[in-house]
């Protein structure tokens, strides 16, 4: 049976690609392997490639969805960016995942310790402008914080002396009594004149300067003086110290034993 073009019905030979009259598309050719399909085929039935429509008149025909009014691009094989979605209208993109970050994890404990030696040193800043604070650190130390600057003062104020009562004298014993308005240490020199020449005592058990003492110092004191000839004058002058090392020398003063009372 003679076979003819289905387009415009001339006569054609089997294996003949064009239509001799119209000139349209008879048989496909696979690009891939090679073979020859039928005209409208769209997947080669061999390798699975595509290929094109069925035969349109006035030259070789187009796989659906080429040219105007075609659907826009022709179908395309999955590759790399793509992913065929079958029935969907778009392929969809993809991408490889973004690998995680390590620098995060890596400077926490750093960070972390940042910001506890800030909380630390804020706290033990706000503690010593207390009062509680500034109590302790005149214990602990020589000077004091200025609450407005921030900055350490030295202490260079002597203790201020002071005699509320007078000596209680006896014949051969008298017992010298002072005040200061600070803690400090407790001493007198004392003699038959103004170059003095005794002490008493020779190292103050209340010397708040003494490394390692057990006596801050007082702001009461009491030192008696033995040995003292009766009847007789005595030069004297007492000595206290604070912690800072300030001396406080009291002016020259005098008293006077009683007589013996022996047989």
């Amino acid at each position: 049976m003679q076979q003819r073009c289905p387009n415009c019905g001339s006569p054609i030979v089997p294996g003949q690609r064009f239509c001799g009259g119209c000139g349209a598309q008879l048989s496909l050719s696979c690009p891939q392997c090679r073979i020859t399909v039928s005209p409208g085929t769209r997947y080669c039935p061999n390798c699975g490639a595509t290929l094109g429509g069925g035969p349109t008149g006035g030259g070789p025909t187009q796989p659906p969805g080429y040219g105007p009014g075609g659907g826009g691009m022709p179908p395309q094989q999955p590759g790399w960016g793509q992913q065929q979605q079958w029935g969907g209208p778009q392929p969809q993109s993809w991408a490889p995942p973004v690998p995680k970050s390590q620098s995060s994890s890596s400077t926490r404990p750093f960070l972390v310790l940042l910001l506890f030696i800030l909380l630390l040193g804020m706290g033990v800043l706000a503690y010593l402008q207390t009062p509680l604070g500034q109590t302790i650190n005149d214990i602990i130390g020589i000077g004091s914080s200025d609450s407005n600057s921030g900055e350490t003062v030295v202490d260079t104020t002597k203790p201020v002396i002071t005699f509320p009562v007078s000596p209680a004298v006896a014949a051969t014993s008298a017992s010298i009594n002072w005040t200061t308005n600070e803690l400090s240490s407790s001493q007198v020199e004392y003699g038959t004149s103004t170059t003095y020449g005794s002490v008493q005592p020779a190292q103050p058990a209340d010397d708040p300067t003494i490394v390692g003492g057990t006596s801050g110092g007082v702001v009461t004191h009491s030192v008696v003086l033995t040995g003292l000839q009766p009847n007789t004058e005595y030069h004297y002058r007492v000595k206290s110290k604070d912690k800072a090392g300030n001396l406080a020398v009291s002016d020259d003063k005098t008293f006077t034993t009683s007589e013996s009372t022996a047989e």
